[in-house]
């Protein structure tokens, strides 16, 4: 399970997922769940914590998307 906590304007949301690959597939999508400058607060896959460079969705995308190659 991909569980990820963003600020989104004023507040701070959270959204899951049942995998990160699940995450790409909707961020590829005409209009994906999330945009891509949302700012991420924390971010776990199965519990632990992922690491991020770029703490924003769209980093979160290219990390996932890089590990699928």
């Amino acid at each position: 399970m991909l569980k990820i906590k963003y600020e989104n304007g004023g507040g701070t949301e959270s959204i899951e997922y049942p995998s990160a690959a699940a995450f790409v597939a909707n961020q590829r999508l005409e209009i994906p769940d999330l945009e891509d400058h949302y700012k991420i607060v924390e971010v776990t896959l199965d519990g632990k914590p992922v690491e991020l460079k770029d703490k924003t969705i769209i980093g979160l995308y290219k990390k996932f998307d890089d590990e699928t190659k």
